[in-house]
């Protein structure tokens, strides 16, 4: 019985992330909206952070279905939401402190799920591995017994074979 890593376990982690991240981009367009933000503005406050996205990239986020498509979070969201959700902006219409941490609770909401998915599919596969582990230790002791029987019934007929010819031979 082979156990195969289970493709709905990959899948629901993937539609996870896609969701997680597909909430935290429409949560940038809302505080880029609310705010009147433009991608220069939003450009030059990531680089007072130290991030330095493209426009072309920033613009990619911020377009309109930008959800359904796939961003790096590491390299793309996150240093975007560094500089719209977690620094004051010194605009007109500033984010209020309110929808910061909202926006923060929201995050870090998402990524509790995205980690608990993460460490039930461990488990899952820490149990699949310990099922094939005990599966192949058995059927290496089966193989190893089964050559062990082998070498010794060629053993029997390695010596049956010197007797009869020894016998054939002491006949002539």
């Amino acid at each position: 019985m082979s156990i195969q890593p289970s493709t709905f376990e990959n899948e629901r982690c993937s539609d996870m992330e896609l969701t997680a991240t597909k909430e935290i981009i429409e949560r940038l367009k809302a505080v880029k909206n609310e705010s009147e933000l433009t991608i220069p503005r939003i450009k030059d406050m990531m680089e007072k952070n130290g991030d330095y996205i493209s426009l072309s990239t920033l613009r990619r986020v911020f377009a309109d279905g930008s959800e359904e498509d796939t961003f790096s979070y590491d390299r793309t969201i996150a240093p975007i939401a560094r500089a719209l959700i977690f620094q004051d902006i010194d605009v007109e219409h500033e984010v209020t402190a309110e929808d910061r941490m909202e926006g923060l609770k929201q995050v870090i909401l998402i990524k509790n799920e995205q980690i608990d998915i993460l460490t039930d599919q461990v488990e899952n596969l820490k149990n699949q591995f310990e099922t094939l582990r005990t599966e192949y230790e058995t059927r290496l002791n089966f193989l190893r017994d089964q050559i062990e029987l082998k070498d010794k019934r060629m053993d029997e007929k390695d010596i049956m074979i010197n007797k009869l010819l020894e016998k054939c031979l002491d006949g002539r």
